[in-house]
């Protein structure tokens, strides 16, 4: 049996100019006569047959709705029980029937998991974790059902964010409050554009106080703990340690607890660390010692993420509507307030 792919192969266009054309939406979304007249021939030549029951699925029916969530197969996959336990509670407060497919995505290739067929399934989606690439892409088509996106904003799309900036600027403030002048920065891979707004915000704020962090205290990690380990031993043997460090990922910050436990380096005593909390709250509220972070609440995310894609899809919010949430601050041993 063909399928939309072998279509598309034929007549040399995407596999979703094909779905587009076929479920009658090719003049609404500017494609030639010529190119759907071709699409419409080759299909007929393959004998086509559309896939009802998988189309039903993206069928609106009264109070209930298939959605996706697109999430990226990266170190983050740790985070998405935060998340859709969030999506989950605002699914069973919603009276109706929503049917979530989560949706696994390579960072830098949204693209190429976007342009399959299985899109023109569901009624609306959600997507997390896109890199710069991922956004210029996003931002560059055009796409017909409801989108929301998970802490980032687009001029097209409506999303669920934190005020990224603020986050890391708060960090900073923490600790020039207490005096504390000499810092540094644990940072992940320079290709997630929102902890590039946290060390933004961060070494602003120390820039603007008058202390501007030096750039070899600024220690580029992988995704890993143990990366994070061999920094922070690394900055020890070298003598430059600094007396506050900023790791953007609790990830790196229980690397950095490690490293010091093992070269014998007190926290807070030494060195004091504040971190943004994505793991589950147990996981640094009892790390010894507990950690000082700024909490991203994710659940939270994921319940006006999940409310605001089914207004969407309802007509009962105008599109691009941005719902912004705020970041909790909580002191833990690692950092205590001034």
């Amino acid at each position: 049996m063909s399928t939309i792919k072998d279509i598309a192969r034929e007549a040399g266009v995407s596999i979703a100019t094909v779905s587009i054309v076929l479920n009658g939406k090719g003049q609404e979304r500017k494609i030639s006569k010529e190119t759907q007249a071709r699409i419409h021939q080759i299909a007929k030549q393959l004998k086509y047959v559309p896939n009802q029951s998988a189309k039903k699925l993206r069928a609106t029916q009264k109070n209930s709705y298939a959605i996706a969530f697109y999430w990226a197969t990266d170190f983050r996959i740790n985070y998405l029980a935060r998340i859709t336990l969030g999506i989950q509670k605002e699914i069973m407060q919603q009276n109706k029937v929503v049917h979530l497919t989560v949706v696994p995505y390579e960072v830098d290739n949204l693209k190429k998991q976007m342009e399959t067929t299985q899109n023109e399934f569901f009624n609306g989606i959600i997507i997390a974790n896109m890199s710069n690439a991922d956004m210029e892409y996003l931002n560059s088509c055009d796409i017909s059902y409801p989108v929301v996106l998970f802490n980032r904003e687009s001029p097209k799309y409506s999303s669920v964010t934190m005020d990224n900036y603020e986050v890391g600027a708060q960090v900073a403030r923490h600790f020039l409050d207490k005096g504390i002048y000499d810092a540094g920065v644990l940072t992940h891979d320079t290709t997630f554009p929102i902890m590039r707004m946290w060390m933004k915000g961060f070494l602003d704020t120390f820039a603007e106080a008058g202390h501007p962090v030096p750039e070899e205290n600024i220690v580029l990690c992988d995704t890993s703990s143990s990366s994070a380990i061999d920094a922070t031993k690394k900055l020890y043997a070298e003598k430059r340690l600094p007396k506050a460090m900023f790791c953007e990922s609790d990830v790196l910050a229980h690397g950095m607890l490690f490293a010091c436990h093992e070269l014998g380096v007190s926290i807070p005593g030494d060195v004091e660390v504040f971190t943004i909390g994505i793991n589950m709250a147990e996981f640094n509220d009892y790390a010894i010692p507990s950690l000082s972070r700024i909490d991203i609440p994710m659940r939270e995310i994921g319940e006006k993420c999940l409310h605001l894609l089914v207004d969407l899809i309802e007509k009962k919010t105008p599109n691009p509507t941005v719902v912004y949430a705020e970041g909790i601050k909580i002191i833990g041993q690692s950092s205590p307030e001034a």
